[in-house]
């Protein structure tokens, strides 16, 4: 399924391919980071190219404004992610698959998935632009509400009553969490959860609730 479809872009929200070379990478791996950690708001394009060892001039001339960079690197972690989700979801149906499409795409990015969250948090201002721009953005969460309601093994797809958008957002949500807090819960844990751990709890959690 095609997630991006030519359509007219404004200066602002116009697709750029991440950068895989020299200065331009450094700069661009330092910004996921830094926006990871500190949300559009917080980031500092200073924090961005202290990271990468050169100075503010340099990031200006591979991107014409904090914005600008952040766009790019939300939409192609949006586009990374979408397209993780939906060629797992080819490997089955059911509200199983689902799930496990979605924690194994967000959680093999824990960096692109806070800056997600990040961006959830404040309102999604920059991400609704994108999908104005780019309708087909959110083409993965269309196919996953079809491939939820697609029964498995036998099984009813969904119980009744439940809202498939609702429950696609839910499970997308506390996927993108998961993935963000995934190397934190040793606070509460002790010792790290792995991400199979991570995904046997939330397969139980989600298909069968907290209560016996």
């Amino acid at each position: 399924m095609a997630l991006v479809q030519n359509v007219e872009h404004t200066p602002e929200t116009r697709p750029n391919p991440p950068p895989r070379h020299g200065i331009a990478e450094r700069l661009w791996d330092a910004a996921r980071i830094e926006f990871s950690q500190r949300g559009y708001h917080g980031a500092r394009v200073q924090g961005i190219a202290r990271r990468a060892g050169c100075n503010v001039a340099l990031l200006y001339r591979h991107w014409s404004s904090k914005k600008a960079l952040y766009l790019d690197i939300l939409r192609t972690v949006w586009q990374a992610q979408a397209r993780e989700i939906v060629a797992l979801l080819e490997q089955g149906t059911g509200p199983s698959a689902v799930v496990t499409a979605y924690v194994d795409a967000l959680m093999r990015d824990p960096a692109g998935s806070q800056i997600v969250i990040r961006e959830l948090l404040d309102g999604a201002p920059h991400l609704q632009a994108l999908v104005e721009a780019e309708p087909e953005l959110i083409a993965r969460t269309r196919a996953a509400v079809e491939r939820i309601q697609i029964p498995s093994n036998g099984s009813s797809a969904l119980r009744p009553g439940l809202d498939p958008t609702m429950v696609v957002l839910t499970i997308g949500a506390l996927a993108a969490l998961v993935a963000s807090v995934h190397d934190v819960a040793r606070i509460w844990t002790g010792t790290p959860i792995t991400d199979e751990a991570w995904r046997d709890h939330l397969q139980k959690l989600l298909l069968h609730g907290i209560v016996p």
